[in-house]
């Protein structure tokens, strides 16, 4: 069953309200001729729940973990040339020296809306 515009227009409109008091503050960094770049975003970052290293994967092996961080965020949200994500609010050098650091395995747009209404980003974090 097609999704109608009318429908569309809805989930458009109820988004914000799903996303309220959920969001947080990271800073996404990025570098440019040498030198990092920050800009804010306000993102749902959330750890994912470790695998059961007792039960094998469909090879047989203990499942090894891709990501350990999901990250929600606005489909507006350019994540191009984007080198990693910091945890803090706080857009100087010495904020993000001392936040945790997540790298960018694998950005997919999500959603019912054809294009996504988000995007699901999944971090490992850098160590």
């Amino acid at each position: 069953m097609p999704l109608e515009s009318r429908k569309a227009t809805h989930i458009a409109a109820v988004l914000p309200k799903t996303w309220a008091g959920r969001q947080k503050t990271v800073m996404l960094v990025s570098e440019v001729g040498g030198a990092q770049s920050y800009a804010a975003a306000s993102v749902i970052f959330r750890p994912l729940a470790a695998p059961d290293p007792t039960v094998a994967d469909e090879r047989g092996q203990p499942p090894r973990r891709i990501a350990d961080t999901i990250m929600i965020a606005p489909t507006t949200l350019s994540l191009v040339g984007v080198i990693f994500v910091a945890d803090t609010p706080t857009a100087t050098l010495a904020a993000v020296a001392a936040a945790p650091k997540y790298e960018i395995v694998e950005a997919v747009p999500a959603g019912i809306i054809p294009g996504g209404t988000h995007q699901r980003v999944l971090l490992r974090r850098l160590r």
